[in-house]
């Protein structure tokens, strides 16, 4: 799935930006900590055994904890259960829900500074927050129920610690407002918004292609030959390209560092050695301290389902119940549309047609800790947030259309699927859900398998929202969402499903669903690996998860296939003898500089290939190797020479071995990857001096790439050779029988840096290992370490 939200990457830039400017401060604050530093840090550890009374529970709830903190909660009611939640997500993510909130709302440089206002003027600009409140008046009566009594539950958890707080809220001084169902559904819009093709602004990208190399060339990029480009957005372009040819490539925006994906498939019985359905899903999203997702098993007469839920949020979004398990990886779908509008002189109106629409205005101030306020103006137009024109990058005033503002009841579809009995249960109760959309994978216990999407399309009146439209024409716009039994949905091949953000169309032709999807090649080695053996285990499909063979290394490399001398010809025959396993020593580094310099060589001339999203970069380069794209891009124009596909393919090999040689030898099998390929589980104080360690985990070197099943990608070129993203969670479900299921994080279930659960399943994830997961009152009883008694 779902990727940039998470609060924690967010927090981590706005830290950067803070301990630059405030760094002295920052000392002063640790010198007097220094004197009480035990304090600090012990302050709002997370209590796991006792007795305490809450208000809004109608009955008792029992929380049993396992060896790894993942909480067993037992109850009279669903709600009660919701209630509970909200206080354990506080009791153990505190800090993750304020500053997501916060994230949510645009009051980040309220704490943080004058670092988190551009971070907040987006959030703002947005509407999230107007959004989460418009989505709260829409959500179904049993929803509400559940928000609320969440948000009971956090505030409860609030009421009793007082000053009691983590050390990030105690450091910077943060007492939490009562928490709200508004803030809970903030967070929906932050993943929606970090899964959305809002993320690196692709359209504003493709117009500046239209601009720079006009309309065939950006066909080419685009790689649709059948691709909408709207005649008046093509005028605009020539014209901005006969005013001004000088301005830089792809304007001042860059792709985010993250594409976020996923893994997830299933088998069913007859290619099962467990008896019953098996189901895998890992989540690439950014990796931190403490990881977005938490564990927690629920047992009450009306939800009995055990999981991946989102602090912030109420109910489980990935899991299982009695009969029944189900799995999400993100669509890559277009879900919003950008659209140039043209203003009246005094900016109070945008024309459409013959007429004008009238523009809401807006004007809002950032509070700024340190700072005086920033002004903010916020402008509306009948099709959405109008974003102000950007003249240095050609950019007019545009309208902003996207699915998300068009939630209905985001929690419903999961309470469903907590209940649901078979996958022929599933589709009558998600329809709700819009946005961010998924991959929907599930299988019951009799062998059904389901793939469905799960989320809305846009209804488009005329294009496929690849590049911007004209706000004044009628023709375009949307007419709503389409219905969700319009969308794709597909039977299982040999008794399994796979899905890995990859082509999910029944075919290749233009339909209703437009979508950036990445490569195949984690898709195709999942199934590579599905056609090896005939039945399968929980812990086969476990060791899957960290496979770390690239289909798409394998591709480029036979498509790289040429005579070559001196240097190149050293590179060409080590990666040939490769098997395209990205371990974290040998030729995995050799491919890794290779890549990287082939992109540069053909495209880096005439693009920022930085500002290219990976999925992008690859589909470029395999295109092009195969012949299908012009062969004018392999020219470098800044040279008098014509370079041919043969000059690039032996450039770019020979440099790569020599940088190789150059740091590592001639023995390329003793190349490091791992020095290129580093995790470090960053903790936003992981950055203060001194103490910042004390947070932080890592680095440490690690195998996988962006193409393989263990999905660790590396930044683009041009950035830091650091892995920023990866699985956060792996999953497996025995779909029927919870005690033989299988899950780890990427740390452990707690936020807080001297508890003992905040790295405590570390080891198990470096190593490729899980921990079982159990359902069972027998398997939970001889699992409990703790016991915590809540009473109305």
């Amino acid at each position: 799935m779902p990727p940039v939200f998470l609060p924690f990457e967010v927090e981590m830039a706005v830290m950067k930006k803070l301990l630059l400017r405030w760094l002295p401060a920052l000392l002063a604050i640790f010198g007097v900590v220094a004197a009480a530093g035990l304090w600090v840090m012990r302050s709002g550890l997370p209590q796991r055994d006792g007795e305490l009374r809450l208000a809004g529970l109608h009955a008792p709830v029992e929380v049993r904890w396992d060896r790894y903190g993942v909480p067993h909660l037992k109850g009279g009611s669903g709600r009660d259960l919701a209630l509970a939640l909200g206080f354990l997500h506080a009791n153990d993510r505190m800090t993750q829900l304020e500053l997501g909130r916060r994230a949510a709302a645009g009051r980040l440089a309220e704490v943080f500074g004058p670092g988190a206002v551009q971070m907040d003027a987006e959030a703002r600009m947005l509407r999230l927050r107007e959004a989460a409140e418009a989505t709260l008046n829409r959500v179904g009566p049993e929803s509400r129920a559940w928000f609320d009594a969440y948000a009971a539950g956090v505030n409860a958890w609030l009421e009793r610690r007082g000053d009691d707080l983590p050390p990030t809220l105690k450091l910077f001084g943060i007492r939490p407002e009562p928490w709200t169902p508004v803030d809970s559904l903030g967070f929906v819009f932050l993943m929606a918004r970090d899964l959305s093709f809002w993320q690196g602004r692709p359209e504003e990208m493709r117009f500046e292609w239209l601009r720079r190399f006009g309309p065939e060339r950006t066909q080419d990029l685009l790689g649709e030959k059948d691709a909408h480009l709207p005649p008046a957005i093509v005028a605009m372009a020539e014209a901005e390209r006969a005013r001004d040819t000088g301005r830089p490539g792809n304007g001042s925006v860059p792709a985010p560092d993250l594409a976020h994906g996923s893994n997830n498939w299933a088998v069913g019985l007859s290619r099962s050695a467990e008896g019953l359905p098996l189901l895998a899903n890992d989540l690439h999203l950014p990796m931190q301290l403490p990881g977005l997702w938490y564990q927690a098993h629920f047992r009450a007469p009306d939800y009995e389902v055990m999981g991946i839920t989102l602090p912030g949020v109420p109910g489980v979004i990935v899991g299982q119940n009695r009969d029944l398990a189900w799995a999400l990886t993100n669509v890559m779908m277009d879900d919003s549309d950008l659209f140039f509008e043209e203003l009246d002189p005094a900016g109070e109106r945008v024309r459409r047609g013959d007429g004008w629409a009238p523009v809401t205005t807006e004007r809002v101030e950032i509070p700024v800790r340190w700072a005086r306020p920033v002004p903010l103006t916020l402008q509306t137009s009948d099709r959405g947030p109008l974003l102000p024109a950007e003249p240095t990058r050609g950019l007019p005033p545009r309208s902003l259309t996207w699915t998300a503002y068009l939630q209905d009841d985001p929690l419903a579809a999961f309470l469903h699927l907590g209940r649901a009995r078979r996958v022929a249960d599933i589709p009558a109760g998600i329809g709700g859900f819009v946005a961010p959309a998924q991959n929907l994978v599930a299988a019951d216990r009799a062998g059904s398998l389901l793939h469905v999407l799960l989320g809305r399309m846009p209804r488009r009146l005329q294009g496929d929202g690849r590049l911007p439209a004209p706000g004044h024409d009628a023709a375009y716009g949307w007419d709503g969402l389409r219905d969700a039994s319009e969308n794709p949905r597909r039977a299982p091949a040999d008794d399994a499903l796979v899905t890995a953000n990859d082509d999910i169309r029944p075919t290749a032709a233009a339909g209703p669903l437009t979508a950036d999807f990445d490569g195949p090649a984690r898709a195709k080695r999942i199934r590579e690996l599905l056609g090896q053996k005939p039945r399968w285990l929980a812990a086969d499909f476990a060791a899957m998860q960290g496979d770390a063979v690239s289909r798409f290394a394998r591709e480029l490399v036979a498509l790289g296939e040429g005579t070559y001398v001196g240097s190149a010809a050293l590179a060409y025959d080590a990666l040939v003898r490769w098997d395209g396993r990205m371990g974290v020593d040998g030729a995995s580094a050799l491919f890794t500089l290779f890549e990287k310099r082939l992109a540069e060589a053909i495209f880096g001339d005439e693009l920022d290939v930085a500002q290219v999203s990976g999925p992008v970069r690859r589909e470029w380069l395999v295109r092009i190797l195969r012949g299908g794209m012009n062969a004018a891009w392999f020219d470098d124009v800044a040279t008098p020479e014509v370079e041919t596909r043969e000059t690039i393919l032996a450039k770019a090999l020979a440099e790569s071995w020599d940088e190789g040689v150059e740091r590592w030898g001639e023995d390329v099998s003793r190349w490091e990857y791992g020095e290129l390929h580093r995790l470090t589980l960053r903790h936003p104080l992981g950055m203060l001096p001194v103490v910042g360690r004390l947070f932080n985990r890592g680095p440490f070197p690690v195998g996988g790439s962006a193409t393989t099943i263990a999905a660790f990608p590396l930044p683009g070129p041009g950035k830091a050779a650091r892995v920023n993203e990866g699985p956060t969670v792996r999953w497996v479900a025995v779909a029927g029988d919870g005690d033989r299921s299988l899950a780890v994080l990427p740390g452990g279930q707690s936020g807080h840096p001297l508890d003992p659960h905040y790295d405590d399943q570390l080891d198990l994830y470096l190593r490729g290992a899980t921990h079982p997961v159990t359902w069972s009152e027998e398997a939970i009883a001889a699992a409990t370490v703790s016991t915590l008694k809540l009473h109305p």
